[in-house]
């Protein structure tokens, strides 16, 4: 077999043969919704980290905003 009749397992990324429901080395679905794989709408997802670290940065942006309009409010 040659390396492009292997698949890729979404959740561990190890090659894998083609069609298998469970993968060998993780015990998984392949059902391709893992962290490698693709999400319900064919779309790549993005890894929950990269979400939270984004929630992270707006948070940190709009929090010294908010407080100075808060301070402000108050002060009228």
């Amino acid at each position: 077999m040659d390396p492009g009749e292997y698949e890729t397992c979404t959740y561990c990324n190890r090659s894998i043969f083609p069609d298998v429901a469970e993968c060998p080395y993780c015990g998984h679905y392949t059902d391709g919704k893992g962290r490698f794989g693709l999400g319900a709408e064919g779309e790549r997802r993005i890894p929950r980290v990269f979400l939270i670290a984004g929630w992270l940065v707006v948070l940190a942006l709009a929090l010294p905003l908010l407080i100075t309009v808060w301070n402000w409010l108050k002060s009228r």
